[in-house]
């Protein structure tokens, strides 16, 4: 199992450079499907982080987690300290029901759609959003 942290600012101008640092380590791990995929839900899941997670310190850095193991990448993004809990399953809408001329409305449902596996709960002082994605199996 390979694991690596790193931290993002609560920022939405810190975003792409943390999903490109984040991607990096998923390269060659995640087939092009599943490298789509977790861009797209890295990336939703931080702005929506950084919009929505309302603490009193919003210089508090945003830690993510990626593992490695046998069969999966799995990516935790921790609310910033003194967050507010926001579960998105409990405001994903589906995409069949987003207006496609909103302006927003669809990051959660995207992160719903396009992870193999969704949780929220709590991990030590904060909440964990844990998305994971599985590795194709390959026949070496």
């Amino acid at each position: 199992m390979i694991q690596q942290t790193f931290h993002m600012q609560n920022d939405l101008n810190d975003v792409d450079r943390t999903v490109v640092s984040l991607k990096a380590f998923v390269d060659e791990v995640l087939d092009q499907s599943g490298l789509f995929k977790f861009e797209v839900c890295a990336s939703e899941a931080l702005t929506n982080l950084v919009k929505h997670a309302k603490t009193d310190d919003t210089t508090a850095p945003i830690k993510i987690e990626l593992t490695e193991t046998p069969a999966a990448v799995i990516l935790r993004v921790f609310d910033p300290v003194g967050a507010a809990r926001f579960d998105l399953r409990d405001h994903a809408q589906s995409l069949d029901d987003v207006d496609p001329l909103a302006e927003s409305g669809r990051g959660l449902g995207l992160i719903m759609q396009c992870a193999d596996h969704a949780d929220y709960a709590p991990q030590g002082d904060r909440m964990c959003l844990s998305l994971k994605f599985s590795k194709l199996e390959t026949d070496q």
